[in-house]
């Protein structure tokens, strides 16, 4: 197999990230894989979808790096550690071991699926990452470091501590507070000592059974039969006694839904979008074939949760469905870990991509395998990977540093697709005669041979007068022992030359391939001034024989090549068009049908089917959408393969991120194929209408935009959101009297400075407050400061003439140090924001939204970073929840509660279920608080937790089931609203093969 000389058209587009930055999705992309930078990769969001900055990336990052669109799924995790991360010599807790500084974060407006262990984006990174969070090198304005958890001046919180099942491990001991330590320092040391010792490995525990039957010694068979009747007779009379006992005139049996929470309804025929493609990032990568059997790999993004894809025919591509996924255990896979390569055989098949590796026996059903994928080192880019005789083999490059000068070759090897060994430069010994081995671009296998070829950096003396010049050409090299050595073949002066040489032939090569039993060598050559394509043929990788040129109208220019027992096949750019050739033998050469214009699709892969079909894989291009493409081109005719028939293949975009209530009235909002959305409903929720825009303009934006949150006042409501992808970073705020047609607020001037983001919007009688915050980068002449994150807030005594909020205290939204609001209430002393300064929880208060004063929370006790992500007031009684990353890489929810509106504040825990745990939304309900999250054993396993709690400071868990709760894949609450009695949620559940919204109704607890 081959690749692009220059890579996929997309493939090294990767886009910037904004600071604070958002998540970069896994733009769907079919080129080398880069080794990413070391750094952190965000968590599993149940948010919003992430923003895409549409900003190029300077530095060519891998568009497959980082996370998947929406759902934030970071690569493949570690074990969780069993203690403390271990420091080195001389560094100091928190800092980057390079830079000295302590690492800022950054935080993305997503709550995320917290992790046992720091993330790792590749094997190589150390960095501490947790939920929605993103850590740089850049100094924060204070050290994160843990800090005391103490009571700020201020009212005692009240109400008394909640009972239930204790949620920590057995009681550990400990010194005694010193004297004089107050009261509430030690019930909040000692919660959150109890959250810590539930995370560490409990015992087995015991049933009051099994410890009965294991006290008792039977010595004869009598016993073992008599003692399991008496214990039955003595319970069957103590269930007729409790039955008799409570059979009287006490009224009906409490009702199923009396007893816990209710399940939550699926609403994707109320919630819903046409099923148009945009807003959705869909690719294919490489596509092979073995016998009748043709499998394309690829990814799917732009909704919540990012899918890896394989498409199957058994029949020559006369009809396809999709693979089935499963993870190593035989559950549902985490999403994401999209694939690029594949390569497969009889019994054993491998898929590649950015920290993942999925095998699979009959290219029908894939496993994703433990572990981080491939064993990769800063630098490390995958160019092909190709079965062979021994296994499987992968190649590519490092390029240090993105330093193509300083590159050297790579290959990697596995008998299992699982296990891989790393072969670099020094191993292979790679011979070039006089140059040096810069890559391997091209892989291909013929029984148990091996050809692999790349670039060679030589000299060469040229001119009149002579000139000694540095010249780029290729060469390949062969291996008959599974790819342990290698000896030149062709082109190189430590090998034999391609003789005859073919007319206009050029020294590069454009690839190889499998043809038959035997290879062919592809170079790129010039004839009558236009690309063309000298074809070389060998029976056994050493001799080579020049057999045809390759050319069309126009000229020809290839792209891939890929191959086998059933022959070759080439594509490329002819003209404006795209084409392929074929042969059954390698020598003998036929033009199939053009396969389309190269303007409207990119082409990633491609394969010979048996009967002479080629089929090639890759992405329709759209600025808005991007879909799979599987084209057939046989003999005579060329045709597309219609994925929208392909059960499970296509997804709309659709997701329900706010919900508010005003009586019988609720608006709810998020995004559909793209577009930012609304929903209202009349009737409490039993039926949903999609509103509009006053002008289709106000809805229907360009790229994709998506509404956050939403909020009801005096004088109406008012929505606030931002660009996901593909248009320039903006905030969307749009305002609407009724719910049911939509104005656009964005257009007004306080609105159109740069790096704006719009978070959250909250109002009262006094009128409606948005918190956001904004990136403020140097201006052209430098003048501007340095490049920094400040918080933001806007405030309108109507739905209109918006004004930007100022500092009450000096530096409250704009001093030192990274501060984002990322969520806001109203409360009877006025507003309050929450959200982050530094690595410090940190929180806002304002009487009117105009002027605002800043508090930081301390650290959670043993906690390196936090941040606070939701907010609710009942009177003056403030409740927030959030995220604490732990010494020892945990993310934990926790909490924080203030019984003056928002001045003073106690931190408490969210008592966390076993497993990955996250929160996702929160309420204040009947003069309680209520929160909603997430937790599972697995990321790709998530059912709903529900916390609540009377004053915000002492909380209990629930974890409910039933439909839209529970089940296999991700199940989330994301939005919560009150009207009268009732407790109002929307949210998802979602799994590899599909997604669908989610309303949830249940009493006030």
């Amino acid at each position: 197999m081959t690749r692009e000389p220059t890579g996929h058209p997309e493939a090294d587009g990767a886009r910037d990230l904004s600071r604070p930055p958002r998540p970069q999705p896994p733009r769907a992309a079919t080129g080398p894989i880069p080794r990413a930078a070391t750094g952190p990769i965000p968590r599993a969001a149940t948010g919003p979808i992430p923003r895409v900055p549409a900003a190029p990336d300077p530095a060519g990052r891998d568009p497959w790096g980082g996370t998947a669109p929406g759902f934030e799924f970071e690569g493949r995790r570690s074990r969780p550690r069993r203690g403390p991360q271990r420091t080195q010599p001389g560094q100091v807790p928190g800092r980057d071991p390079a830079g000295g500084e302590p690492r800022r974060f950054r935080y993305t407006p997503t709550v995320s699926q917290p992790l046992s262990a720091p993330a790792q984006a590749w094997p190589d990174d150390d960095q501490l990452a947790m939920p929605g969070f993103e850590f740089d090198d850049l100094a924060q304005n204070a050290p994160a470091r843990a800090v005391p958890l103490t009571r700020e001046p201020g009212p005692r919180q009240g109400g008394p501590r909640q009972g239930g099942p204790r949620q920590g491990g057995p009681r550990q001991g400990g010194p005694r507070p010193a004297p004089g330590t107050r009261p509430d320092l030690r019930a909040a040391s000692a919660e959150w000592a109890g959250l810590l010792r539930s995370l560490l490995p409990q015992p087995a525990k015991r049933r009051w059974s099994q410890e009965f039957r294991a006290g008792l010694e039977f010595r004869g068979w009598w016993a073992r039969v008599a003692i399991p009747i008496l214990a039955m007779v003595v319970f069957g009379v103590a269930v007729v006694v409790i039955v008799g006992a409570n059979g009287g005139n006490s009224g009906p049996a409490p009702s199923t839904t009396a007893l816990g929470f209710p399940p939550a309804t699926l609403a994707g025929n109320d919630f819903m979008a046409v099923d148009s493609g945009r807003g959705i990032k869909a690719a294919l990568g490489r596509v092979t074939s073995v016998g009748d059997e043709i499998v394309a790999v690829g990814s799917q993004a732009g909704a919540r949760i990012a899918r890896a894809q394989f498409f199957v025919s058994l029949n020559d591509g006369r009809s396809w469905a999709m693979g089935t996924v499963r993870s190593a255990s035989g559950g549902m896979p985490p999403p994401g870990h999209g694939a690029i390569f594949v390569a497969g055989g009889p019994g054993a098949w491998v898929a590649l991509g950015p920290g993942s590796i999925w095998t699979s026996a009959d290219g029908r059903t894939w496993t994703l395998a433990p572990g981080s994928g491939l064993p990769l080192l800063p630098g490390d880019r995958i160019s092909g990977v190709a079965r062979t005789a021994a296994g499987f083999i992968a190649v590519g490059a490092n390029v240090p540093g993105g330093d193509q000068a300083r590159s050297t070759p790579l290959i990697f090897l596995s008998a299992n697709g699982i296990t891989w060994e790393r072969l670099d430069a020094a191993r292979l010994g790679l011979a070039a005669g006089g140059g040096r081995v810069l890559d391997v671009s091209n892989v291909a296998a013929a029984g148990k041979l091996i050809l692999i070829a790349g670039d060679v950096v030589t000299t060469e003396v040229t001119g009149k007068p002579k000139r000694t010049v540095t010249v780029r050409v290729g060469a390949a090299w062969l291996s008959g022992d599974g790819g342990s050595t290698w000896v030149p073949t062709a082109g190189t002066a430590a090998g034999p030359a391609v003789a005859p040489p073919g007319p206009g032939a050029q020294p590069q090569v454009a690839g190889v391939a499998g043809a038959g039993n035997g290879f062919v060598l592809l170079r790129p050559a010039t004839v009558a001034r236009r690309p063309a394509v000298d074809v070389y043929y060998s029976p056994n990788g050493a001799a080579w024989t020049f057999t045809a040129t390759l050319s069309a109208v126009g000229g020809f220019a290839a792209s891939l090549a890929n191959g086998g027992p059933d022959g070759a096949a080439v594509t490329g750019i002819a003209g404006r068009t795209l084409t392929a050739f074929v042969s059954a033998n390698g020598q003998a050469w036929q033009q199939r049908s053009s396969l389309g214009s190269s303007a409207s699709q990119a082409v990633s892969g491609v394969a010979l089917a048996p009967d002479g079909t080629v089929v090639t894989a890759g992405s329709s291009a759209g600025r808005d959408s991007r879909r799979p493409v599987l084209t057939l081109v046989g003999p005579n005719a060329a045709a597309r393969v219609d994925i929208a028939k392909i059960p499970g293949a296509v997804a709309e975009e659709l997701a329900i991120n706010g919900l508010a209530a005003q009586a019988s009235m609720q608006v709810a909002v998020g995004s559909a194929n793209g577009f930012p959305a609304a929903w209202t409903s009349v009737d409490g929720g039993s039926s949903w209408a999609r509103a509009t825009g006053s002008t289709p303009a106000v809805l229907s934006r360009p790229g994709s935009q998506q509404l956050t949150s939403v909020t009801h006042g005096t004088m109406g409501w008012l929505a606030v959101g931002g660009v996901t992808a593909s248009a320039a970073e903006h905030p969307v705020v749009v305002v609407s009297a009724n719910g049911t047609s939509w104005q656009a607020a964005d257009n007004e001037a306080v609105f159109g400075a740069s790096g704006l983001f719009t978070e959250q919007a909250a109002a009262d009688a006094q009128g409606y407050v948005i918190v956001g915050y904004q990136n403020v980068r140097p201006a052209p002449n430098g003048q501007a400061g340095a490049d920094h994150t400040v918080a933001a807030a806007w405030w309108s005594a109507g739905l209109s003439g918006w004004q930007r909020a100022r500092d009450a205290t000096a530096g409250a939204l704009d001093g030192p140090g990274t501060r984002q609001m990322m969520a806001v209430a109203a409360s009877s002393a006025g507003f309050v924001a929450v959200g982050s300064h530094g690595g410090q929880p940190s929180a806002w208060t304002s009487a009117d939204g105009r002027s605002w004063r800043q508090a930081d929370l301390p650290l959670p006790v043993g906690s390196t970073r936090a941040v606070l992500q939701y907010v609710a007031s009942t009177g003056r009684t403030v409740a927030a929840v959030g995220t604490a990353l732990t010494t020892t890489g945990f993310s934990v929810p926790f909490a924080a509660s203030s019984s003056d509106g928002g001045t003073t504040w106690v931190e408490s825990a969210l008592p966390p279920p076993p497993g990955l745990t996250s929160v996702t939304a929160l309420a204040a309900a009947g003069g309680a608080f209520t929160a909603t999250g997430t937790y599972g054993s697995t990321p790709g396993h998530q059912n709903v937790v529900v916390w609540t709690s009377p004053n915000g400071s002492a909380w209990r868990a629930a974890e409910p089931s039933g439909q839209g709760l529970t089940g296999p894949g991700i199940q989330a609450i994301t939005s919560l609203t009150t009207s009268g009695s009732t407790l109002t949620g929307v949210g998802f559940t979602a799994s590899p093969t599909g997604e669908e919204p989610v309303f949830w109704q249940s009493p006030i607890r």
